[in-house]
């Protein structure tokens, strides 16, 4: 029996495992993060050897973006300039990676264009302008060296939105480059909710705001179905997978939510709330895979035990998943190139999560295909299932490879985000509606209770089964159905002077006639009945033992000339004694 239930939680504990360790890459990832702030609102220092280096990029609005900077460096590191790439192919990606000179990544800016910022005073051989914003700023007694300090702010035109790249060069130096900044990159100056986001990010807060409250709504109903299941004692462990999935989306996406805001209001955030969001949203993602993949195998549908080989595929599957996850997050955080646009499946781990989602819709398919064949009766569940789950399952690669090669880098961010948050939610509520413990469901999987499991784990089987093999119900035992013996109505009655009243039974010789009572035995019936003026007089038909048919009965009970009938809720009463 020991080893019985050992199979029986192997699953369960397989997830847990593969959930464990998934997070706990993640802490370890956040813990090195914790000091990392996310920010458009950039401060720092550079120092190198190099003659030209890149700074920062952000996706600025036309007209509305600004880009502010306050920078200060020792005078013997003129001439220093910064430099402004937008993302058409002949500028930025032209000389990102490039094994090109400083000179020739300086010439494909346009002078008119005003993408070379000269960080000096204004002198002719620098070509410099007032409109660097640079003056001499002080005198740096220790090292008897004067500094500049340059503070400005410039705008964008352009006919749509642009990723721009900030660099910083000096071609030609022999020292390198020395530069302290704090740079402010805003959008939409009227709109503080917007404003710090990078236009690719618009709108990113308000869908996840939305999108939280719908799954905390659906969440807040789930739990009045799971309530209905438990009562029922129809509340499986497929169930609580769902009910983990949803919670997991849920707390990811108050996550960030909670990052966004500040982000939105500060211009910076810490980045490990953004990454506990992820982690969740992850996490939630794989419970809800894992749930498709026991159901359709008719796990707590058509068994309540996998096979030791089903149970290590699947702990197999979820651990190489998780750990796919994890390494995607890491190379997020600290191998992608911030000098690139990419998506954080824009990596070989990225492809290889592709391949798994591909391999578990293989499997999923397949196993509902011979669940069907030996579970015929379950179609209307299954089929569904596999019509609708199918979509999900191909949507994340479909979507990925979209977002990669499809949609432009200056507006995937807030598409993809928006997309995939609608499938999730879509996700969770079809399996909320498919497994809805109402009369009106027809596709209602379950039909073995928690009940019958556990005495299964006991006894070995009994008459709904093994826990291998459930018997073809099609849905849950329910209360059969009342046959009728005799109904009862309201009929018309005839209201007689002496109180003689007439239960006809079609024609029966057993009928029964409640004759009135005269004044001389008044007196007796109201001692056996009650000593109320307006007692009721019953009369009750009964059926004839010898009578195959069943004929309507009739009953009429009246008490001086007022009539009841028999479905009116009075209680059946004796006849009284002649």
């Amino acid at each position: 029996m020991e080893k019985n239930i050992l199979k029986h939680f192997s699953i369960l504990e397989s997830t847990k495992t593969s959930l464990y360790l998934l997070i706990g890459i993640i802490i370890i990832i956040t813990n090195l993060q914790l000091k990392q702030i996310d920010a458009r609102i950039i401060e720092g220092e550079i120092r190198t050897n190099e003659d030209w280096v890149f700074i920062a990029r952000f996706c600025f609005l036309s007209k509305e973006g600004v880009f502010e900077y306050n920078v200060t460096y020792p005078k013997s590191f003129a001439p220093q300039n910064l430099l402004l790439y937008f993302d058409a192919k002949s500028q930025w990606p032209a000389v990102y990676k490039q094994n090109k000179t400083c000179e020739e990544k300086r010439n494909v800016l346009i002078d008119d264009f005003n993408q070379i910022i000269n960080l000096t005073e204004y002198r002719r051989e620098y070509k410099a302008t007032t409109a660097s914003g640079c003056r001499i700023d002080r005198f740096n007694n220790d090292l008897n060296e004067t500094w500049y300090r340059c503070v400005q702010k410039r705008t964008f035109q352009s006919y749509r939105e642009r990723w721009w790249y900030i660099a910083l060069d000096n071609c030609g130096t022999k020292k390198g480059l020395y530069l302290k900044y704090r740079i402010t990159m805003t959008n939409s100056q009227s709109n503080t909710w917007l404003k710090h986001f990078s236009a690719d990010e618009f709108y990113i807060l308000h869908t996840d705001v939305i999108m939280c409250i719908l799954f905390y709504l659906l969440l807040f109903a789930t739990c009045f179905e799971a309530y209905a299941l438990y009562t029922r004692h129809l509340f499986h462990k497929t169930y609580k997978l769902y009910i983990a999935s949803l919670l997991s989306e849920c707390l990811g996406l108050l996550f960030l939510c909670i990052y966004y805001g500040i982000f939105a209001q500060q211009g910076n955030a810490n980045i490990a709330l953004k990454l506990f969001g992820k982690a969740f949203e992850a996490a939630s993602t794989l419970i809800f895979l894992l749930l498709l993949l026991l159901i359709s195998k008719g796990y707590t549908i058509t068994r309540a035990r996998m096979k030791s080989r089903t149970v290590a595929k699947f702990s197999m599957f979820m651990v190489m998943s998780s750990i796919a996850y994890a390494i995607i997050f890491y190379h997020e955080q600290y191998l992608f190139d911030p000098g690139e646009v990419l998506y954080m499946y824009e990596s070989s781990f990225g492809y290889l999560l592709i391949s798994l989602r591909l391999m578990a819709w293989s499997w999923f398919s397949y196993a509902i295909v011979f669940t069907l064949i030996h579970y015929p009766q379950k179609s209307a569940f299954f089929a569904k299932l596999f019509l609708v789950y199918s979509i999900w399952f191909i949507s994340a690669p479909i979507v990925i490879l979209v977002a990669t090669f499809v949609i432009p880098k200056w507006m995937r961010e807030k598409i993809i985000n928006a997309v995939e948050l609608a499938i999730a939610f879509k996700a969770h509520l079809i399996f909320f509606y498919l497994t809805r413990p109402s009369r009106a469901n027809k596709n209602f999987p379950f039909h073995v209770r928690t009940t019958q499991i556990s005495i299964m784990e006991k006894t070995g089987n009994i008459e709904s089964g093994t826990l291998e093999h459930f018997n073809n119900y099609k849905y849950a035992p329910t209360r059969s159905t009342p046959i009728d013996v005799f109904a009862i109505t309201s009929a018309a009655f005839a209201s007689l002077g002496n109180g003689v009243v007439v239960g006809g039974t079609g024609g029966s010789n057993n009928s029964i006639i409640a004759k009135g009572i005269n004044n001389n035995r008044s007196n007796n019936h109201n001692n056996r009945i009650t000593n109320s003026a307006e007692s009721e007089i019953t009369s009750v038909a009964s059926l004839s033992n010898q009578s195959s048919n069943m004929a309507t009965q009739e009953i009429i009970v009246t008490s001086n000339g007022v009539s009841s009938g028999g479905d009116g809720g009075h209680d059946w009463m004796p006849k009284p004694e002649a």
